[in-house]
């Protein structure tokens, strides 16, 4: 998505926007994160074709903490 194509129907009409997908709730939950902040930022992507969606976190000390506390893959 972030390369502006759609991974389910290779379409280009991918759009982005920080904070553009709230899911109601107003704090951001990371598993084994003791944390919750709704000041976090999350990138959303959605495709207009067929409405296929991500989101990133962009916290950079969130990112970090979950460098310290997942199991790499």
């Amino acid at each position: 998505m972030r390369n502006g194509r759609c991974p389910r129907g290779n379409s280009r009409a991918v759009y982005k926007m920080t904070n553009g997908i709230i899911s109601g709730d107003k704090h951001v939950y990371v598993r084994g994160l003791d944390f919750s902040s709704p000041k976090t930022d999350r990138l959303a992507y959605l495709c207009s074709t067929c409405g296929y969606h991500e989101y990133y976190l962009t916290d950079e000390n969130i990112l970090q903490k979950v460098t310290q506390k997942w199991e790499k893959v």
